[in-house]
């Protein structure tokens, strides 16, 4: 059986055992075995793709370097989330929230969205990308209504609606891209990547345009790009803390490698001058509202969600501006953030659990109540911010060198300017709650039952994560560098 076939029957697989589980323990269980196995899988696959690209079933579906690169990602964000949920929704069952069987229907909501993202990261066929992009939109559509109350299932249809006909527009976008090559291979056209790249500079560079600007709006919207950004902040708001760990962390990065692949097309057939500008437009447009909302947030989880509008438009502008330093930091700044992320959704997601709220206002005295969770969230919040010496600050510098390097100077000031206010906004905001006298009592026994209910295990993931994201501000392993390297010659079409 071929790994990537063996790879997307996994969590399908996990997915009807966790829905078919008897108990919570058995639900649990499941997730954890199947998310290790899918891991196990993975890596496999990533290290045998790092020789030559791997193919499956006529070349529709494979693993070259950018997307072993995105895989990575996926796994491990979706392993932290697995890991975390048993955590975060078993102490919402064991406090009566949630049914069993919704505990149940999480978990095999939760394998099928990673088995979507999954598909997404290994699709050549440029259809089969479209169709697992959508898919993403349905599965995790009912993990952001999941709790079924009037603000979730009207943040769930608002993503449905508006993901829904965006991706319309990136539909458009395949079907003229395959009229395009159709021509130049008389009268029949592919759909695989790979071989659209080939033909890219023969291909008519008007419909190469037209083609690019509608996968730009079509996966743009679903990526998080301003303006077309409307159902992020109500869906993060929503959706259960490890669901919105996933969307912010791993699911706008695969809407982002769509991109990606229509623009190495559209720069082997126009020059890097079109699609790099338009990137770099939206992605200072997205950093300059993302800006603007993140000062008057109450809501922690809108203000994450704004925070991950300002860093796609941070990833859209390294890739726009081009060159190694640019792509490579806007590679490494897609891992930075989806590290950095979910830690920030899992320690709010244990103020939440401790403050029964999401309001700013409401929550003070964090770093008493939780010391090690609140330590660790505002240590989080100056790396999403860019404060050195973590993560974030290397991939934003290197980007901004690629600024320097390149004469950009207009998306330079800008991109300081944006920096600096979302800065403030972070600092204030995460500023409060962790700071002040405490505005909850200390209860021993509740206290207690959280260490009951597996505090350990959250906990744990919390600091292996920041531990990950100190390493990666201080020093960029070997084997990682070499995967950057990669798909930065992938994208650079060398």
């Amino acid at each position: 059986m071929s790994g990537i076939l063996l790879l997307l029957l996994i969590p399908i697989i996990t997915a009807v055992l966790c829905y078919s589980s008897h108990n919570r323990k058995e639900a649990e269980y499941f997730s954890l075995i199947g998310i290790a196995v899918t891991a196990m899988v993975s890596i496999f696959l990533i290290s045998a793709s790092q020789s030559s690209p791997i193919f499956f079933f006529r070349g529709m579906f494979f693993i070259d370097a950018l997307s072993a690169y995105i895989l990575s990602i996926v796994i491990l964000v979706s392993v932290a989330v697995a890991i975390y949920s048993v955590r975060y929704m078993g102490r919402e069952f064991q406090e009566g929230l949630i049914s069993i069987k919704e505990l149940k229907d999480f978990y095999a909501l939760l394998h099928l969205f990673i088995f979507t993202m999954l598909l997404a990261a290994v699709s050549n066929n440029i259809a089969i990308f479209w169709v697992a992009i959508e898919s993403t939109t349905i599965v995790s559509s009912l993990l952001v209504g999941f709790y079924k109350d009037r603000e979730s299932i009207e943040a769930a249809w608002k993503y449905i609606i508006l993901c829904t006909v965006s991706l319309v527009f990136g539909l458009l976008g395949v079907f003229i891209i395959y009229y395009a090559s159709s021509i130049v291979l008389v009268g029949e056209g592919t759909l695989n990547w790979t071989e659209l790249r080939e033909i890219a500079h023969d291909m008519n560079p008007k419909t190469v345009k037209l083609a690019f600007l509608f996968i730009l709006v079509g996966y743009g919207a679903k990526a998080g790009f301003a303006p077309i950004h409307n159902w992020l902040p109500d869906a993060h708001s929503q959706a259960p803390t490890p669901v919105s760990a996933l969307l912010s962390g791993v699911l706008i990065k695969c809407a982002f490698l769509g991109i990606i692949r229509f623009a190495i097309i559209g720069n082997e057939c126009l020059g890097i001058s079109y699609c790099g500008n338009l990137l770099m437009i939206f992605g200072l447009v997205s950093m300059g509202v993302a800006s603007a909302f993140i000062l008057v947030q109450n809501n922690f989880k809108r203000l994450l969600a704004y925070s991950s509008i300002e860093h796609i438009g941070i990833i859209a502008i390294g890739m726009g501006i081009g060159g190694f330093c640019g792509v490579y930091g806007s590679l490494l700044h897609m891992l930075n953030h989806a590290i950095v992320k979910p830690l920030l959704f899992f320690t709010t997601g244990e103020i939440k659990l401790k403050y029964h709220t999401t309001a700013i206002d409401k929550i003070k005295g964090a770093m008493v109540t939780l010391p090690i969770v609140g330590t660790v969230m505002l240590v989080a919040a100056l790396a999403i911010a860019g404060a050195p010496p973590f993560n974030i600050f290397l991939s934003e510098f290197t980007i901004l060198k690629a600024a320097v390097d390149g004469g950009n100077w207009v998306t330079f000031s800008l991109f300081i300017i944006f920096a600096t206010i979302i800065f403030a906004g972070l600092l204030r905001n995460f500023g409060s709650m962790v700071f002040g006298r405490p505005n909850i009592d200390h209860d021993e026994q509740e206290k207690k039952q959280i260490v009951k209910n597996g505090n350990k295990i959250g906990i744990g993931i919390i600091v292996v994560m920041a531990v990950i994201m100190l390493v990666l501000g201080l020093h960029i392993p070997g084997f990682l560098d070499e995967m950057l390297k990669s798909s930065v010659k992938i994208i650079a079409g060398e």
